[in-house]
């Protein structure tokens, strides 16, 4: 693998304004305020109590929230709660796993927790509950059996017994499709007044059998299991008032905000696409990942579940307008647009997204893979969703107790199957995919994860977080990373992105890492082989780093990222925008390692004179233990027992033929978890600069100098 130069420069934008247009064409209403919760302070001294926050509770929602839901026999894992009745008087909760029904309840919605901005613990109904009923399957499979199959009880039905094809929003009604064998049924539950005033629950279930004829039948036993046969019989050809055909508008006029220009003088300026922050929904704006169609339109994932479609993103960014376009996500962390078609990972499945009248918001959200196997972890995050250049989709999971739990997975370009492609994995919550399809993962600090590492992830890998090793028998060793980050780099890690190698001049072909925990980001450079390392940029987003994607129209990096915990956000989310000037930065862009020494190529002809004084250059080298202890001390490499860093001798600095590149002589270079070299140079053109370029050596070359 060869990963070549990159480089960025950030900055912290904070003037912004923001302007809601009212679908009654009133006056617009002008908010100059950021709203901002949290300590900004050292990202590594936050706990619990700086991230207790109830605002998740006011969001307005749309007709269905989906999510892990505490439900009375059993809690739901991957549920999705339904409002019924003309007013929303009622609720019920379906199991996309099983195909079942699994409570319900009047009066109120869903209380989330604010522990950890209210996306950690399980949503728990607000109301009577009416009627409960435990996991098992709620159709009956070809052979007429509600056996539950699965072992382990994690995941879906087989797809010959029953499985979830999506939900359709209509007027007033919310219908849930799935299919046994090739029958696809179309469930539609409501609540309405009986003769006696109490409210009652029904079910219009719709089914079409493979040979295309539609029966229909009401349910008032909302808890009954669907046999076909017994179905059709019992059903008639009137659609029981229930129809599939798209619901008009529900958010109304889209927001409009205007964005702040950087007009500095630098390498990369940073563009700031305003966020609504505030908005009539009480709508969350942590944004979580984001991509763009070919004609320039961009549309951003929210973690606690909303979709929004975001329209005139031009130069000015003086009227840039975002649309509500999809709501009831499981905490979505992933999104990619594959040939105009938008897919959003969740924790539950990858949803794709249709907007089938063409009004700017999703009617039908399409299952598009929901094979991952879930147990209900708090932390068990999904996250990041790269594509490959077959159309193949990937994303990673947070360490749980299931077949899936910290691993990396792949789902095939046409949504049918899902596989295991790497194992040992933590807490990640960052990926990349090349153009040439080589896949990137980062993972925390934590329990066999002694310092956040950067992989280049090889199929049947394992990544060392032992508890999540997938193997018959324990590993005692694991694949290295590509690069230790030390923790003044990076405390938590986003994702990668590569720059499209016909973009950004000499930076094209790049690769780029974003520190969600710093809220920054890092050039990642390797030797063609097995040692890379980075350089700090400098600068800050408003939010933690997660996302990059490069608009095809404009050829610019834009950048997303949240709050969550342990960062130094000063925002919920960020969408913005780096743009390439040309402007100067020396930096290292090359590394090759030698036995002997160091060789590094840097972007400009450096100065001769201060090049060569080894006074101009200190370097210091570590180690980390990898062990079931949270996270590592640094720990000697010339006496392995003893804690701290070793100082590196380096005897003497030549400066090579090209003007750009040095070799630092040092004795017997051997692989080590961490090196530093410090730096203070001077361009040939007089430009003084300094920085710590940090490296991981797994291999050594002969000598060569």
């Amino acid at each position: 693998m060869k990963i070549t130069q990159f480089v960025i420069v950030l900055n912290l934008l904070t003037l912004f304004s923001v302007r809601v247009v009212e679908a009654s064409g009133a006056k617009p209403k002008i908010d100059n305020s950021v709203r901002g919760t949290g300590p900004a302070n050292d990202p590594t001294r936050q706990t619990d109590a700086d991230w207790m926050d109830d605002r998740y509770a006011k969001t307005k929602f749309g007709p269905f929230v989906s999510g892990h839901i505490a439900t009375p026999k059993g809690s739901t894992h991957k549920g999705i709660a339904v409002r019924v009745g003309a007013e929303g008087e009622g609720t019920m909760v379906f199991d996309t796993d099983l195909c079942v029904w699994r409570a319900g309840w009047t009066g109120g919605f869903l209380k989330p927790h604010p522990r950890r901005y209210g996306l950690i613990n399980p949503l728990t109904p607000d109301g009577t509950m009416v009627f409960s009923s435990p996991a098992s399957p709620g159709v009956a499979n070809e052979a007429g059996s509600f056996v539950d199959p699965r072992n382990p009880k994690n995941g879906p039905l087989p797809r010959g017994h029953v499985r979830y094809k999506g939900i359709y929003l209509t007027d007033d009604r919310v219908v849930l499709r799935y299919d046994v064998g090739k029958a696809e049924i179309y469930d539609a539950p409501w609540i309405r007044a009986g003769t006696d005033g109490s409210l009652q629950f029904e079910r219009v279930v719709m089914v079409k059998p493979g040979n295309g004829k539609w029966f229909t039948m009401k349910l008032t036993d909302v808890t009954a299991k669907i046999n076909l046969k017994e179905l059709q019989v019992a059903g008639g050809a009137e659609n029981q008032g229930v129809t599939l055909e798209p619901g008009g508008l529900r958010w109304g006029a889209p927001i409009v905000t205007q964005g702040v220009i950087d007009r500095r003088k630098t390498p990369f300026a940073i563009d700031t696409i305003t966020v609504p922050y505030k908005n009539p929904y009480n709508a969350l704006m942590f944004t979580a990942g984001h991509d763009f169609t070919g004609n320039g339109d961009c549309y951003v994932a929210m973690a606690h579940g909303d979709v929004w479609k975001v329209t005139g993103i031009d130069a000015e960014l003086k009227a840039v307008k975002w649309q509500r376009f999809a709501t009831g996500l499981y905490q979505p962390l992933g999104l990619r647009v594959v040939k105009d078609q938008v897919f959003v990972l969740g924790r539950d499945q990858i949803t794709r997204l249709h907007d089938r009248n063409q009004d700017g918001e999703a009617d039908f959200y399409e299952t598009f893979n929901n094979d991952i196997m879930i147990g209900g972890g708090g932390h068990s995050y999904a996250t990041c969703l790269e594509s490959d250049p077959e159309g193949n989709l990937y994303f990673i999971r947070c360490a749980e107790g299931t077949p899936h739990g910290g691993v990396l997975l792949k789902v095939s370009a046409d949504g049918s199957r899902l596989s295991v492609v790497a194992t040992g994995f933590r807490n990640p919550n960052g990926l990349g995919v090349s153009p040439s399809g080589v896949i990137t993962a980062a993972d925390q600090q934590g329990t066999w994860v002694p310092e956040t590492r950067l992989d280049v992830v090889k199929p049947g890998g394992f990544y060392g977080y032992m508890p999540m090793h997938k193997r018959a028998t324990a590993p005692t060793t694991f694949d290295p990373p590509l690069m230790w980050i030390p923790r003044v780099l990076d405390n938590s890690a986003g994702g990668q992105v590569w720059v499209p190698k016909n973009q950004w001049d000499e930076f094209g072909g790049g690769l780029i890492h974003f520190s969600y925990g710093r809220c920054t980001m890092m050039h990642v450079i390797s030797d063609g082989g097995d040692n890379g390392g980075a350089v700090a940029l400098p600068g800050r987003f408003l939010s933690g780093a997660c996302r990059g994607r490069f608009n095809s129209k404009d050829g610019h990096l834009y950048v997303s990222g949240l709050r969550g915990w342990q960062t130094a956000a000063v925002r919920d989310g960020c969408l913005q925008r780096v743009r390439y000037t040309g402007e100067s930065f020396p930096r290292p862009v090359g590394l090759k390692v030698y036995s002997t020494g160091i060789q590094l190529a840097f972007s400009e002809r450096l100065d001769k004179k201060i090049a060569e004084n080894v006074d101009s250059w200190a370097a210091e080298q570590w180690n980390y233990q990898w062990s079931g202890t949270y996270g590592s001390k640094d720990w000697s490499v010339k006496d392995p027992s003893k804690q701290g860093r070793d100082s590196v001798e380096i005897s003497e600095v030549r400066l090579l033929p090209d003007g750009r590149s040095v070799f630092l002589h040092i004795n017997k270079v051997k692989p080590v978890h961490s090196m530093g070299i410090r730096y203070n140079l001077d361009t040939a053109a007089g430009k003084i600069f300094k920085d710590t370029f940090y490296l991981t050596i797994n291999k050594v070359a002969p000598a060569s100098q």
